[in-house]
């Protein structure tokens, strides 16, 4: 494996964490704990499990400051979580260097999002709030042959906090800095015979940490808030139920975004303006076509739009366990709604230059059944899945519409500054039927094989109206129709995995396993052309997404558990990736377009190292270490009258080396104890495009955090002091290059330096 072999080496800066959930509460006898996950679809030990996993406990979710989904991309190892339309919006999710770096909300990534088994179909559901979690599980590789959506790239797992039969409390009270208040609860316990309760919620406000120049306020601050109740019902030692409904809220700014401009300022009258270097550009000497250069604060700017994010969702899932012997029937029925608003600020800048309304409406319908079977040598799951989902999108662009005010001369863009407005719904029914099992052939040596079929059938409607400024600023001409489609796409496939694992020892196991993945097509739900040319490449839908997966790995206790050591090398050979990419315009004079497309060939290669130590009594050193090689081996850009060729180029979001180092370190005072954590994350250097852009690219950098806590009575009470991002690192999340014709580069900036005090008490 290329570039790979040299870097592995940073294993030696620390010890270990992928298991890190098993540092968390350690036993009394000096050894590491046993994490016990379910990504199998039955309960066993992290290191009985023949894949690569990260799992993190209830405990390291609040230590680490795991507030929503998209924080686990700084703290996991080959994987990445980028957010283009910042907080509150959906994530794309890239697990070794596979994801779909779309950010319309009609096109679910190759990543699978799980809450309590039940997948979210919809990338604007995948930021949600975490909260009274029980654990958070990463799953790497494709795992379509036990999980009912299909998943060729990886899945992150979400389990709640189920009720119990004795009573259960919880509260975690936060503040820190710009305002930021957080509070979290939970409680539960039985309510009568047989019937137990647990109801949590969580809260969030913050002032934010961008300062907008043109209001005197503060921006990229948060309300939010989310609620869950649970209903458990055992009428028989056989059968439990499981209600579940939740929902949430948000309602504040939108994430604000890093203005640069990137054009010569002296040549801004110019037909053709000319682009500045990417030092000239980040060094803050350049402008956007509108003449707003790149403010000198990087946590601020001057934004005019002042409408909020609103985000409503609703859930309820109904599960269904009835045991009975070896064999066990599982069926889940759930529904999800989520309905967004997202007034983006696009261009940055106090001008009307840029700016769109994200809006989605989504309703998904799914159903599951499934049957485990264990005995001796056999253990066996199979499933049948259905899932139906209605979208909605209704995404108005307004471009150029401040451009008199800028000029000062009414009337001077007429014909040229215009809205669009781009309505789109599809429609997709989701069928699947899969299969795994392992069968052990001796006491050490277990065969393992699944298979799945899907079958996806998706319809697409879009249309789409254009007016353009007459009579001056604000006024237009009558609408004019852009593009009026309806399409069908039906794509199916079987996808298999074979694989062996052997127990060296009893506590050493090796494996290695091949396997297939499989995501449909799908359509383009971004913003359609003015032009006819355009407009027909855009409509195209993308072929479907195949990998195929080998994975070899070892998994091992050592020295009585004071030492686990996890490795696991892979290899990921894809066709036709579904990629997402900005193509020049056809016409002269007219506007870049977004579109998807097919990539040729792709692979991605690379280690996953995951250790954990615990050499003396009360310290836990833990670390992961993820070496990642991605490129496109063969990509001419099909839809691009240009055809350019980015055979060659990275994968974006997928930096050649990524790492987390944990040292925690407990020293008990008679019944109290003093907690001190301190924890380093590193990302190299990654590409946010296809294209390999200079401009829109990230250096490698580091990120550490540090938490001292006191813990009283047996760990009921805890007041604890932190501070993120200790060395007040500034770093992009994302980027886009709106240089064409805009000027500008769009940037999510990372959070900065923050301070915090917390209080938790645990019954």
């Amino acid at each position: 494996m290329r570039k790979i072999g040299v870097t592995v080496a940073a294993i030696g800066l620390g010890l270990g964490i992928s298991n890190a959930a098993a540092a968390a509460n350690p036993p009394a006898n000096e050894g590491l704990g046993e994490v016990v996950v379910t990504a199998q679809r039955r309960s066993e030990d992290i290191q009985k499990v023949p894949i690569s996993i990260q799992a993190f406990s209830a405990k390291q979710i609040q230590d680490l400051g795991i507030k929503s989904s998209t924080d686990l991309g700084q703290i996991t190892p080959n994987v990445d979580i980028a957010l283009p339309a910042g907080a509150g919006n959906q994530p794309i999710i890239a697990i070794r260097g596979i994801g779909l770096n779309d950010y319309d909300t009609n096109n679910a990534g190759p990543n699978g999002v799980y809450v309590d088994e039940v997948y979210l179909s919809s990338p604007a559901s995948q930021t949600f709030q975490t909260f009274d979690l029980e654990r958070v599980e990463v799953l790497k590789g494709p795992q379509g042959t036990l999980y009912g959506r299909n998943t060729s790239g990886g899945a992150i797992n979400f389990i709640t906090a189920k009720p119990t039969d004795t009573f259960a409390a919880r509260l975690h009270v936060e503040y820190s800095s710009f305002k930021s208040f957080n509070v979290e609860g939970a409680v539960g316990g039985p309510l009568a015979p047989h019937l137990d309760a647990r109801i949590a919620f969580v809260k969030n406000n913050s002032d934010g940490y961008m300062h907008n120049a043109l209001t005197g306020g503060r921006e990229n601050g948060t309300d939010n808030g989310a609620a869950r109740l649970q209903l458990q019902w055992k009428p028989t030692d056989r059968l439990t139920l499981l209600w579940n409904l939740h929902g949430g809220y948000v309602d504040n700014r939108p994430t604000e975004y890093r203005h640069i401009g990137d054009l010569d300022p002296a040549t801004l009258g110019d037909a053709t303006p000319t682009q500045c270097s990417v030092s000239a550009a980040y060094g803050g000497q350049c402008t956007d076509l509108f003449g707003y250069g790149t403010p000198a604060n990087f946590y601020g700017g001057s934004y005019n739009r002042q409408q909020h994010l609103k985000v409503h969702s609703l859930g309820s899932y109904l599960r269904g366990d009835y045991a009975s012997g070896p064999l066990t029937l599982t069926s889940i029925t759930a529904f999800e709604h989520n309905d967004k608003i997202h007034p983006e600020d696009s261009d940055a800048s106090p001008n009307q230059l840029l700016e769109i309304n994200f809006g989605v409406r989504a309703n998904t319908f799914s159903q599951e059944l499934r049957a485990n079977y264990k005995s001796e040598r056999l253990n066996w799951v199979g499933g049948l899945y259905f899932l139906h989902e209605n979208l909605v999108q209704n995404q108005p662009i307004f471009i150029l519409l401040g451009g008199d005010t800028v000029f000062g001369a009414p009337g001077a863009l007429d014909g040229v500054a215009f809205q669009a407005f781009d309505v789109n719904r599809q429609v997709t029914n989701a069928y699947a039927i899969y299969s795994q099992a392992d069968y052990a052939l001796t006491d050490k040596l277990k065969l393992v094989a699944g298979g799945r079929y899907t079958r996806e059938t998706k319809s697409f409607a879009y249309n789409g109206t254009v007016q353009f400024q007459q009579g001056g600023q604000g006024n237009f001409g009558p609408p004019t129709p852009t593009a009026n489609s309806r399409q069908n796409l039906s794509d199916g496939a079987f996808s298999w995995r074979v694989g062996l694992n052997y127990n060296l020892t009893p506590d050493v196991l090796a494996y290695a396993s091949i396997a297939t993945g499989f995501k449909s097509g799908d359509f383009n739900g971004s913003f359609l052309s003015l032009a006819p040319e355009e407009i027909a490449r855009q409509l195209q839908p993308v072929a479907p997404e195949k990998v195929t997966a080998y994975e070899v790995g070892l998994k091992g206790v050592f020295l009585d558990r004071r030492l686990i050591v996890d490795v696991a090398a892979f290899y990921n050979n894809y066709r036709n990736l579904q990629v997402f990419e900005l193509v020049p315009p056809v016409l002269q004079g007219g506007l870049p377009v977004n579109v998807l497309d097919n990539a040729q060939k792709a692979h991605t290669e690379g280690f996953d190292i995951q250790l954990i130590a615990k050499p003396t009594t009360g310290l836990t050193l833990s670390a992961q270490v993820g070496i990642l090689d991605t490129k496109l081996d063969t990509f001419l850009a099909s839809k691009s009258t240009v055809q350019t060729d980015y055979s060659g180029n990275q994968l974006p979001l997928s930096p050649h080396a990524s790492a987390a180092f944990i040292a925690d370190y407990k020293l008990p005072l008679g019944a109290n104890a003093i907690d001190l954590q301190f924890s380093a994350t590193y990302k190299s250097h990654q590409f946010f495009d296809v294209s390999n852009d200079r401009y829109t690219t990230q250096d490698g950098y580091w990120l550490e955090n540090a938490r001292i806590a006191y813990q009283l009575k047996n760990d009921h009470w805890e007041i604890a002091g932190y501070v993120r991002n200790l060395s007040g690192k500034q770093y992009l999340l994302d980027a886009f290059d709106l240089t064409s014709p805009f000027g500008l580069i769009q940037g999510i900036v990372g959070t900065p330096r923050t301070f915090g005090v917390e209080v938790n008490y645990r019954y």
